[in-house]
């Protein structure tokens, strides 16, 4: 029988740091759970290496991005709605923080640091800088039994666009069904796309090579590109679905960042939708999503913001595990 999914308990460690209260969502759907649903948190929490305003957010002050408030605002985004699967970006407060907090709340962790981060290039702001950003899957422990992991591994010679991605391989024990779980965060900025293109490539060749029969499979990330680029055509054609492309109508949403920047002395506003969850529908069906909010409720200054700590909203969506 479905039962309601309810706050992640004992979080008031967490919410007697956060004042004022954070950006409130909503699930658009059926967000019941039951033994064959499957909850999968997508986002780029924001580096805190590269959070600095006067850097990267023309309109955001730098008390907004302070470590010592931002982190437990982070923490409770994870964990608000219990996800049972989480594929994080950017993450370069593992070892300083959620280390030591996510699995007080059910969660393995495999972290998967980059080997060429650019949070190294700023290793002397000593208020920021945590150590290089990667990767970080979680699951619920009571929930899953892992089989196997891969992380990615670059030679010192590798100038090929090598993937940045994880992958976890886990048997869902109330369905009994094995689930492979990838977390990947592809190259920035437009003039990558090509890049882009051939690192979804690989990653897919991965999945084919190990897992070509497998109709459990979920990617999410932070791919970097638009629902036009040649990346999103490829995924598709190997037979994965976008899950809010299902949910809103065969349209990804409007935005799933939002933020000012400065280039030349001009301000730049960027928003767009880069941050997706794909998934095979032989072997899951999207039944809820989290809804994202419109900029009005965000606020004139864009993201991060004083009511929510990363420039990337969390995509979440719960699936329906088919047999």
């Amino acid at each position: 029988m479905a039962t309601a999914r309810k706050p992640a308990a004992c979080l008031s460690e967490i919410t007697e740091h956060i004042s004022p209260a954070s950006l409130k969502r909503e699930f658009q759907g059926d967000a019941s759970a039951n033994e064959r649903t499957l909850h999968v948190l997508q986002w780029n929490i924001l580096a805190q290496g590269l959070s600095n305003p006067h850097r990267n957010f023309v309109r955001v002050k730098d008390e907004t991005v302070a470590f010592a408030t931002r982190k437990w605002r982070i923490l409770e985004q994870i964990l608000v709605n219990q996800p049972d699967l989480c594929s994080l970006e950017e993450v370069d407060t593992y070892e300083c923080f959620l280390k030591h907090r996510l699995p007080n709340y059910g969660y393995t962790c495999f972290f998967t640091p980059k080997p060429k981060s650019p949070c190294l290039v700023f290793q002397n702001d000593v208020a920021n800088f945590k150590g290089a950003d990667g990767v970080l899957l979680c699951y619920k422990t009571h929930l899953f039994e892992e089989i196997q992991r891969y992380q990615y591994e670059q030679s010192k010679d590798d100038t090929t666009g090598k993937p940045f991605f994880a992958a976890l391989e886990l048997k869902h024990k109330p369905s009994s069904t094995s689930i492979v779980f990838v977390g990947t965060h592809l190259k920035a900025k437009i003039p990558f796309a090509h890049l882009r293109a051939s690192q979804t490539q690989a990653i897919l060749q991965y999945l084919s090579e190990h897992y070509s029969q497998q109709s459990h499979v979920i990617i999410a990330g932070d791919f970097n590109g638009g629902s036009n680029e040649p990346f999103y055509d490829a995924i598709r054609q190997a037979g994965f679905s976008s899950a809010y492309r299902t949910f809103l109508n065969d349209q990804e949403p409007p935005f799933t960042t939002w933020k000012f920047r400065e280039r030349d002395g001009v301000e730049i506003d960027q928003c767009g939708t880069i941050d997706y969850i794909f998934y095979k529908p032989g072997g899951f069906a999207p039944v809820a999503i989290l809804k994202l909010p419109s900029k009005e409720a965000i606020g004139p200054n864009g993201l991060p913001s004083n009511e929510y700590p990363s420039d990337h909203l969390a995509i979440e969506t719960i699936f329906s595990i088919k047999s």
